[in-house]
């Protein structure tokens, strides 16, 4: 019986991400197809225990040349393709066959709606629809060699849209930073001849991850100056980003007209409604940030979203807490991190953000009942989860509350061992820590760090107050995903660069903590580094003080 379903992948070097894409597809698919470009590590060996249609593909710069090649192995009647670092809830993709089977569609060509998972940990999401569906009739194939796209033969297209979600983690800080993605993206760009209006939305795409942004905003504004019609998908996607460049440039009076244009144009758009709300925050306007939000809110019936149905509730509901809270508006505050949370209750942000204004101005034993109820009873709460919540709020009393769990039969020896390590900082044990810790081999004191609960702001912390040589020296040899170089050369009086954000960020980890601990001597040293910030951050931290 001939397959209905194929599903067809280009792959190269994927074995973090390709079992759990494959392990969705697993019975569903009728059969899989897997191109492999030059894999170096167990890609293959992994894909051959889901499938025999593994091929060897030599790579020649052509992501569609790849896709077309995968799909002349198929003998299905539809063809789906997906990438590794991508993945398919299992009950909705059988449903969705099943769909397929009864009530095919008039349309050859599909657009999926693509869950993108974006951030340090995934905790927001944008979506995207693409099409990644068609008949394998022979006449419709990939063009373009990156961000291909399908067309017919015969140029007689029909395209529709399909109810089915495909999730990807590919643009994860962390998994973009390890696979280089932007680079290659951006050569092939380059590299493109007879380039359409569309390809300058790409190269605005790339060059922004790179954090090129002024290259960005050229990239885009000449897609823009070349589009057919204001309507078309890219298009708005591309004023979208176009807007939040020239934002985080501090060009806010150009974004804030060009917005303006288009929240006109675009009257039922959520993107741009949301995107002035965030400049007006970002701008510390609270009144005029507050009413956009909240007019989303009472209109999101009416809105729909293009980049991300965050925009619509989660989004709006966390910027109000914030809004509330520094308003002194507590009961808001605490009522719309609430909202945010029903709504995304993976954000650790967002419930360190509510706990301590919880642990701040409620009593003690109606917190205590809060975490015991409201949090560890939640399906997504780890108690690991939990202590690291409990552990990153800048208030000792919270941070204390981790005490009760040193003896938890949930936590490994490792993780016990991390929460005692953090009680001693807290009880200001740092003779015994310094013992302790400058006996240990590096990679044991890597392995505690990377757990999140005695953290490497405790250790540098307690680098400083201590002025041990090796705890210091041993600040020079941890390797982090984003170099922290210039800040350890700046707090242990060395030579040092200007602070990039991610350093800046974690130099105000520092100072929130040197104060949780109620140690001067930290609080004065960093005082007076607070010269190596920028002046956004340095008036910043004066709230702090």
């Amino acid at each position: 019986m001939q397959p209905f379903l194929s599903v067809c992948m280009i792959v190269k070097n994927e074995e973090k991400v390709l079992k759990r894409c494959l392990e969705s597809l697993r019975g569903i698919a009728d059969e899989i197809i897997i191109a492999d470009t030059g894999s170096t590590d167990r890609t293959k060996k992994i894909a051959e225990e889901f499938t025999d249609a593994v091929y060897d593909y030599k790579w020649v710069n052509d992501f569609s040349k790849a896709r077309n090649f995968a799909a002349s192995k198929a003998s299905g009647e539809w063809i789906l393709a997906m990438d590794a670092d991508e993945y398919v809830d299992r009950e909705e993709f059988s449903e969705f066959k099943k769909a397929l089977l009864i009530n095919p569609p008039l349309a050859d060509i599909l657009a999926v709606q693509i869950v993108n998972f974006v951030g340090l940990h995934g905790a927001e999401t944008v979506l995207n629809y693409h099409e990644r569906m068609y008949r394998n009739n022979g006449e419709l194939s990939y063009f373009r060699s990156i961000h291909e796209l399908i067309k017919s033969s015969r140029g007689n297209e029909k395209r529709a849209l399909i109810d089915l979600n495909v999730y990807h983690s590919g643009y994860l800080k962390e998994v973009v930073a390890e696979k280089n993605k932007s680079e290659r993206n951006l050569t092939l760009l380059k590299n493109k001849k007879n380039r359409e209006p569309i390809d300058y939305y790409f190269l605005g795409n790339e060059y922004s991850q790179l954090g090129m942004l002024e290259k960005a905003i050229e990239s885009y504004k000449k897609g823009y100056q070349q589009k057919e019609d204001m309507h078309i998908d890219w298009v708005k996607k591309l004023l979208v980003r176009l807007v939040s460049c020239l934002h985080t440039l501090n060009r806010d009076q150009e974004a804030l007209q060009i917005n303006e244009g288009c929240i006109e144009f675009y009257f039922n758009l959520v993107d741009f409604r949301f995107l002035k709300g965030k400049i007006l925050f970002d701008q510390r306007k609270s009144t005029e940030a507050i009413k956009i939000f909240n007019e989303i809110l009472q209109s999101k019936d009416n809105l729909i979203a293009d980049s991300s149905t965050d925009y619509l509730g989660y989004l709006p509901h966390r910027y109000l807490g914030e809004l509330y809270e520094q308003q002194n508006e507590l009961q808001l505050a605490v009522h719309h991190y609430s909202k945010a949370l029903a709504l995304n209750d993976t954000d650790d942000n967002l419930w360190i953000k509510l706990i301590g204004l919880l642990g701040k101005h409620s009593r003690d034993d109606e917190f205590l009942q809060f975490i015991e109820n409201k949090c560890l009873k939640r399906h997504n709460m780890s108690l690991v989860r939990l202590i690291k919540i409990l552990v990153a709020v800048p208030i000792k009393k919270v941070q204390n509350l981790s005490n009760n769990f040193n003896q938890d039969n949930r936590l490994t020896v490792v993780e016990r061992h991390a929460l005692l390590l953090k009680n001693s900082m807290l009880n200001g044990q740092y003779e015994e820590l310094t013992k302790e810790l400058s006996a240990c081999q590096l990679n044991k004191i890597i392995s505690t760090l990377s757990i999140g609960i005695f953290s490497i702001v405790d250790y540098i912390l307690l680098a400083l107050v201590s002025n041990n040589q090796i705890l210091k020296s041993n600040l020079n040899k941890f390797k982090f995903d984003v170099p922290i170089d210039n800040l350890i050369n700046m707090l242990l009086g060395k030579q040092n660069k200007r602070l990039s954000v991610q350093e800046e960020e974690l130099f105000f980890s520092l100072f929130k903590q040197a104060y949780v601990l109620n140690n001067s001597m930290l609080i004065e040293l960093l005082k007076k580094k607070r010269q190596y910030l920028g002046k956004d951050k340095r008036l910043m931290l004066k709230e702090l003080m």
